[in-house]
């Protein structure tokens, strides 16, 4: 009986310490703590992409300015000296975003020029979407571009909207579009160029008119989706 006893207790102890590790392996467990991690992405909405300013991934000589101006109140400014000629990589930035369709989209944005900026100073950026897929207007043709391109506008006091591409070849003034082929993440990239340039957002539009696009989008601001 004794025997019998003892058999029974040591079973006892041997399913209580299986349940006890069981329990440490599910505590531990590294896999549920990822999938619990969220992703968050700026997406497109009613017609408008909007990407902030300092939702870019800066480097160099890139700063973020509080300003109750700007939208969200804030914008970035470029304090590292003119690039005019060509792109210099230290100075890339770049923004990702997410699109729930192919489509074609009209580029602008939100900047400013320092009020002491004179004339056409601290108006540019050098800019490029990846992988081609911005396109400009010459000539009544479509014309791809393969790397950066100037995009420049005018603006002192409140953030303008506005910006067009000043290409040198051909040598032309064009709207800026971009193709995205189908639905997913894709990235913009910008280059400084001008010395003390600031911007406050990119608006990025389909499916409505430019003068539409600048109404709307004057008092939002990006639209984030995390899952």
């Amino acid at each position: 009986m004794k025997k019998i006893i003892l058999n029974l207790f040591l079973i006892l102890l041997f399913l209580i310490s299986c349940s006890k590790e069981e329990e440490i392996i599910e505590i531990i467990n590294p896999e549920e703590e990822v999938e619990n991690e969220k992703t968050c992405n700026i997406v497109n909405k009613n017609g408008l992409l909007i990407i902030e300013a300092e939702s870019f991934d800066l480097k160099g000589k890139w700063r973020i300015v509080e300003d109750t101006k700007a939208s969200n109140g804030k914008y970035i400014e470029y304090y590292g000296g003119n690039s005019y000629t060509t792109p210099n990589l230290s100075q890339e930035i770049t923004a990702k975003f997410k699109v729930d369709a192919g489509a074609k989209y009209l580029v602008k944005w939100y900047m400013r020029q320092p009020d002491n900026a004179e004339g056409d100073k601290s108006n540019d950026t050098w800019i490029y979407f990846p992988d081609n897929l911005g396109r400009a207007f010459v000539n009544n043709e479509s014309i791809v571009l393969e790397h950066y391109e100037k995009f420049v506008s005018r603006g002192k006091g409140e953030f303008v909207y506005g910006g067009v591409l000043d290409l040198h070849n051909p040598k032309a003034s064009s709207w800026l579009t971009v193709i995205f082929p189908e639905a997913g993440e894709y990235t913009l990239k910008i280059c400084a160029r001008s010395d003390f340039f600031q911007l406050d957002k990119i608006v990025l539009s389909t499916g409505i008119t430019n003068e539409e696009a600048e109404k709307q989008s004057k008092t939002l601001t990006e639209t984030i989706v995390c899952n």
